[in-house]
Protein backbone atom coordinates (compact mmCIF):
# COMPACT_ATOMS: atom_id res chain seq x y z
CA UNK A 1 0.00 0.00 0.00
CA UNK A 2 1.23 3.47 -0.94
CA UNK A 3 0.25 6.77 0.62
CA UNK A 4 -1.09 9.34 -1.85
CA UNK A 5 -0.79 12.87 -0.51
CA UNK A 6 -2.96 15.57 -2.04
CA UNK A 7 -1.31 18.88 -1.16
CA UNK A 8 -1.57 22.47 -2.38
CA UNK A 9 0.82 23.57 -5.09
CA UNK A 10 1.70 26.79 -3.27
CA UNK A 11 2.57 24.98 -0.05
CA UNK A 12 4.98 27.68 1.05
CA UNK A 13 2.14 30.19 1.27
CA UNK A 14 -0.63 27.91 2.55
CA UNK A 15 -1.15 25.82 5.64
CA UNK A 16 0.18 22.57 4.17
CA UNK A 17 -0.85 20.22 6.95
CA UNK A 18 0.75 17.14 5.43
CA UNK A 19 4.33 18.35 5.12
CA UNK A 20 5.37 16.81 8.44
CA UNK A 21 3.69 13.55 7.50
CA UNK A 22 5.67 13.34 4.27
CA UNK A 23 8.86 13.99 6.22
CA UNK A 24 7.90 11.23 8.67
CA UNK A 25 7.43 8.75 5.83
CA UNK A 26 10.85 9.70 4.46
CA UNK A 27 12.38 8.97 7.86
CA UNK A 28 10.55 5.65 8.13
CA UNK A 29 11.43 4.58 4.60
CA UNK A 30 7.76 4.19 3.61
CA UNK A 31 6.55 4.90 0.09
CA UNK A 32 4.30 7.73 -0.98
CA UNK A 33 3.42 9.95 -3.92
CA UNK A 34 2.13 13.50 -4.00
CA UNK A 35 -0.47 15.03 -6.27
CA UNK A 36 -1.49 18.66 -6.53
CA UNK A 37 -4.72 19.65 -4.84
CA UNK A 38 -5.53 22.34 -7.40
CA UNK A 39 -5.35 19.82 -10.26
CA UNK A 40 -7.76 17.47 -8.50
CA UNK A 41 -10.23 20.23 -7.61
CA UNK A 42 -10.10 21.56 -11.18
CA UNK A 43 -10.80 18.08 -12.59
CA UNK A 44 -7.36 17.75 -14.19
CA UNK A 45 -6.87 14.14 -13.10
CA UNK A 46 -4.57 13.19 -15.98
CA UNK A 47 -2.24 15.99 -14.99
CA UNK A 48 -2.61 15.26 -11.26
CA UNK A 49 -1.64 11.59 -11.60
CA UNK A 50 1.13 12.02 -14.15
CA UNK A 51 4.21 10.16 -12.90
CA UNK A 52 2.41 8.59 -9.93
CA UNK A 53 3.08 4.88 -9.35
CA UNK A 54 -0.18 2.95 -9.23
CA UNK A 55 1.00 -0.64 -8.91
CA UNK A 56 -0.62 -1.26 -5.51
CA UNK A 57 -3.52 -0.05 -3.35
CA UNK A 58 -3.49 3.67 -2.59
CA UNK A 59 -4.40 5.30 0.73
CA UNK A 60 -5.49 8.92 0.25
CA UNK A 61 -4.12 11.49 2.71
CA UNK A 62 -4.93 15.03 1.74
CA UNK A 63 -7.16 18.04 1.77
CA UNK A 64 -10.92 17.61 1.98
CA UNK A 65 -12.49 16.78 -1.35
CA UNK A 66 -16.17 16.91 -2.18
CA UNK A 67 -17.87 13.61 -2.88
CA UNK A 68 -17.77 14.37 -6.59
CA UNK A 69 -14.05 15.22 -6.54
CA UNK A 70 -13.22 12.08 -4.58
CA UNK A 71 -15.26 9.94 -6.97
CA UNK A 72 -13.42 11.41 -9.96
CA UNK A 73 -10.10 10.62 -8.30
CA UNK A 74 -11.22 7.07 -7.49
CA UNK A 75 -12.27 6.50 -11.12
CA UNK A 76 -8.99 7.93 -12.44
CA UNK A 77 -6.99 5.67 -10.12
CA UNK A 78 -9.08 2.64 -11.15
CA UNK A 79 -8.58 3.46 -14.83
CA UNK A 80 -4.85 3.10 -14.20
CA UNK A 81 -5.22 -0.37 -12.73
CA UNK A 82 -5.19 0.44 -9.02
CA UNK A 83 -7.75 1.42 -6.39
CA UNK A 84 -8.18 3.68 -3.40
CA UNK A 85 -8.31 1.84 -0.07
CA UNK A 86 -11.42 3.87 0.80
CA UNK A 87 -14.06 3.68 -1.92
CA UNK A 88 -16.25 6.60 -2.89
CA UNK A 89 -19.24 5.18 -0.97
CA UNK A 90 -17.07 4.57 2.11
CA UNK A 91 -15.75 8.14 1.87
CA UNK A 92 -19.30 9.47 1.91
CA UNK A 93 -20.26 7.24 4.84
CA UNK A 94 -17.71 8.82 7.17
CA UNK A 95 -17.44 12.31 5.67
CA UNK A 96 -21.02 13.64 5.64
CA UNK A 97 -22.85 14.13 8.94
CA UNK A 98 -26.26 12.87 7.71
CA UNK A 99 -24.56 9.60 6.73
CA UNK A 100 -22.97 8.84 10.11
CA UNK A 101 -25.01 10.69 12.73
CA UNK A 102 -27.62 8.00 13.39
CA UNK A 103 -24.87 5.57 14.41
CA UNK A 104 -23.72 7.83 17.28
CA UNK A 105 -26.85 9.89 17.99
CA UNK A 106 -27.23 8.54 21.52
CA UNK A 107 -23.67 9.68 22.35
CA UNK A 108 -23.67 13.00 20.48
CA UNK A 109 -25.17 16.50 20.94
CA UNK A 110 -28.71 16.85 19.58
CA UNK A 111 -28.54 17.75 15.90
CA UNK A 112 -30.81 18.73 13.03
CA UNK A 113 -29.97 19.40 9.39
CA UNK A 114 -31.47 20.48 6.11
CA UNK A 115 -30.52 20.05 2.47
CA UNK A 116 -29.55 23.32 0.85
CA UNK A 117 -29.37 26.90 2.14
CA UNK A 118 -32.95 27.83 2.96
CA UNK A 119 -32.82 30.00 6.07
CA UNK A 120 -36.47 29.45 6.97
CA UNK A 121 -35.88 25.70 6.96
CA UNK A 122 -32.77 26.21 9.08
CA UNK A 123 -34.76 28.15 11.65
CA UNK A 124 -37.46 25.45 11.75
CA UNK A 125 -34.77 22.81 12.28
CA UNK A 126 -33.21 24.84 15.10
CA UNK A 127 -36.60 25.23 16.80
CA UNK A 128 -36.82 21.44 17.06
CA UNK A 129 -33.78 21.58 19.34
CA UNK A 130 -35.30 24.13 21.70
CA UNK A 131 -33.44 27.24 22.79
CA UNK A 132 -29.80 28.03 21.90
CA UNK A 133 -26.80 27.97 22.31
CA UNK A 134 -26.07 26.16 19.03
CA UNK A 135 -23.27 25.51 16.58
CA UNK A 136 -23.99 25.83 12.85
CA UNK A 137 -21.99 24.18 10.07
CA UNK A 138 -22.53 22.56 6.71
CA UNK A 139 -22.76 18.79 6.27
CA UNK A 140 -18.98 18.49 6.65
CA UNK A 141 -17.33 21.53 8.19
CA UNK A 142 -17.92 24.62 10.30
CA UNK A 143 -16.39 28.08 10.05
CA UNK A 144 -15.12 28.05 13.64
CA UNK A 145 -12.28 30.40 12.69
CA UNK A 146 -15.10 32.99 12.53
CA UNK A 147 -16.62 31.76 15.78
CA UNK A 148 -18.99 34.57 16.69
CA UNK A 149 -19.83 35.65 13.15
CA UNK A 150 -20.39 32.33 11.37
CA UNK A 151 -20.45 29.45 13.85
CA UNK A 152 -21.72 30.04 17.40
CA UNK A 153 -25.35 30.95 18.11
CA UNK A 154 -25.44 32.29 21.69
CA UNK A 155 -28.01 31.79 24.40
CA UNK A 156 -31.00 34.07 23.88
CA UNK A 157 -30.47 34.42 20.12
CA UNK A 158 -33.59 34.57 17.98
CA UNK A 159 -34.50 33.88 14.39
CA UNK A 160 -32.75 36.89 12.88
CA UNK A 161 -29.46 36.21 14.64
CA UNK A 162 -29.42 32.51 13.78
CA UNK A 163 -30.19 33.22 10.15
CA UNK A 164 -27.49 35.90 9.98
CA UNK A 165 -24.95 33.41 11.34
CA UNK A 166 -26.10 30.78 8.83
CA UNK A 167 -25.71 33.32 6.01
CA UNK A 168 -22.22 34.18 7.22
CA UNK A 169 -21.33 30.48 7.31
CA UNK A 170 -22.52 30.01 3.73
CA UNK A 171 -20.47 33.02 2.64
CA UNK A 172 -17.39 31.86 4.57
CA UNK A 173 -17.51 28.38 3.04
CA UNK A 174 -18.07 29.79 -0.43
CA UNK A 175 -17.82 27.24 -3.23
CA UNK A 176 -16.74 24.63 -0.66
CA UNK A 177 -20.11 24.79 1.12
CA UNK A 178 -21.23 21.18 1.38
CA UNK A 179 -24.84 20.20 0.71
CA UNK A 180 -26.78 21.86 3.50
CA UNK A 181 -27.00 23.51 6.91
CA UNK A 182 -26.55 21.69 10.23
CA UNK A 183 -27.60 23.00 13.65
CA UNK A 184 -26.15 21.28 16.72
CA UNK A 185 -26.64 21.93 20.41
CA UNK A 186 -23.53 23.58 21.84
CA UNK A 187 -21.85 21.69 24.69
CA UNK A 188 -18.92 23.28 26.62
CA UNK A 189 -15.88 21.00 26.56
CA UNK A 190 -12.93 20.34 28.86
CA UNK A 191 -10.89 17.89 26.83
CA UNK A 192 -10.98 16.50 23.30
CA UNK A 193 -9.08 13.95 21.31
CA UNK A 194 -9.21 12.24 17.93
CA UNK A 195 -9.43 8.48 17.47
CA UNK A 196 -8.26 6.82 14.25
CA UNK A 197 -9.69 3.46 13.20
CA UNK A 198 -8.26 1.08 10.60
CA UNK A 199 -10.45 -1.84 9.49
CA UNK A 200 -12.50 -1.41 12.66
CA UNK A 201 -9.48 -1.39 14.97
CA UNK A 202 -8.38 1.61 17.04
CA UNK A 203 -4.80 2.49 16.04
CA UNK A 204 -4.26 5.97 17.57
CA UNK A 205 -6.04 8.43 19.84
CA UNK A 206 -4.02 11.64 20.26
CA UNK A 207 -5.41 14.51 22.37
CA UNK A 208 -5.83 17.93 20.81
CA UNK A 209 -3.95 19.69 23.59
CA UNK A 210 -0.89 18.82 25.65
CA UNK A 211 -2.77 18.25 28.91
CA UNK A 212 -3.06 15.48 31.45
CA UNK A 213 -5.29 12.92 29.72
CA UNK A 214 -8.67 11.98 31.12
CA UNK A 215 -9.41 8.27 30.92
CA UNK A 216 -12.05 7.67 28.30
CA UNK A 217 -14.79 5.03 28.51
CA UNK A 218 -13.74 1.69 27.04
CA UNK A 219 -16.88 1.60 24.89
CA UNK A 220 -15.51 4.20 22.49
CA UNK A 221 -12.98 1.69 21.18
CA UNK A 222 -15.99 -0.01 19.59
CA UNK A 223 -16.73 3.00 17.38
CA UNK A 224 -14.63 1.32 14.70
CA UNK A 225 -17.65 -0.82 13.84
CA UNK A 226 -20.29 1.90 13.46
CA UNK A 227 -19.33 3.13 9.97
CA UNK A 228 -18.78 1.16 6.77
CA UNK A 229 -15.33 2.56 6.12
CA UNK A 230 -11.86 1.00 6.42
CA UNK A 231 -10.23 4.21 7.66
CA UNK A 232 -11.99 6.94 9.61
CA UNK A 233 -11.67 9.19 12.64
CA UNK A 234 -13.88 9.97 15.61
CA UNK A 235 -13.55 13.09 17.74
CA UNK A 236 -14.65 12.47 21.32
CA UNK A 237 -14.74 14.93 24.19
CA UNK A 238 -15.18 15.25 27.96
CA UNK A 239 -17.72 17.94 28.76
CA UNK A 240 -17.91 20.49 31.56
CA UNK A 241 -20.92 18.51 32.74
CA UNK A 242 -18.69 15.48 33.35
CA UNK A 243 -19.84 13.34 30.41
CA UNK A 244 -18.03 11.82 27.42
CA UNK A 245 -19.60 12.51 24.03
CA UNK A 246 -18.92 11.88 20.35
CA UNK A 247 -18.49 15.16 18.51
CA UNK A 248 -17.74 14.16 14.93
CA UNK A 249 -16.82 11.32 12.64
CA UNK A 250 -14.71 11.90 9.56
CA UNK A 251 -12.95 10.15 6.73
CA UNK A 252 -9.49 9.10 7.89
CA UNK A 253 -7.82 10.30 4.72
CA UNK A 254 -8.78 13.93 5.27
CA UNK A 255 -8.61 13.95 9.08
CA UNK A 256 -5.46 15.72 10.21
CA UNK A 257 -3.34 14.64 13.14
CA UNK A 258 -3.67 16.77 16.28
CA UNK A 259 -0.42 18.68 16.99
CA UNK A 260 0.33 16.38 19.94
CA UNK A 261 0.65 13.36 17.61
CA UNK A 262 4.08 12.52 16.23
CA UNK A 263 3.45 11.56 12.57
CA UNK A 264 6.14 8.89 12.83
CA UNK A 265 4.21 7.19 15.63
CA UNK A 266 1.01 7.41 13.59
CA UNK A 267 2.53 5.78 10.52
CA UNK A 268 4.28 3.13 12.57
CA UNK A 269 0.89 2.22 14.03
CA UNK A 270 -0.73 2.24 10.59
CA UNK A 271 2.05 0.17 9.03
CA UNK A 272 1.69 -2.33 11.86
CA UNK A 273 -1.90 -3.19 10.96
CA UNK A 274 -2.22 -2.37 7.25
Amino acid sequence: MRILFCRPEASQSLDDRFELEAQALDELGLTYDTITMEHVVDGELERALEGVRLDEEVLYRGWMLTSEEYEQLAVAVADRGSELVTSHDEYEAAHYLPSWFAAVASESPATRWIEGEDLEEAWAAACELGAPPFIVKDHVKSAKESWFEACFVPEGAGKAELQAICSALIEARGDRFERGLVVRRFVPLVYEHRMFFWQGRLIAEPPYDDVEPIERPARFANLGRVVESPFFSADIAFTEGGEWIVLELGDGGVSTLPPTMDPRAFYRALAGVA
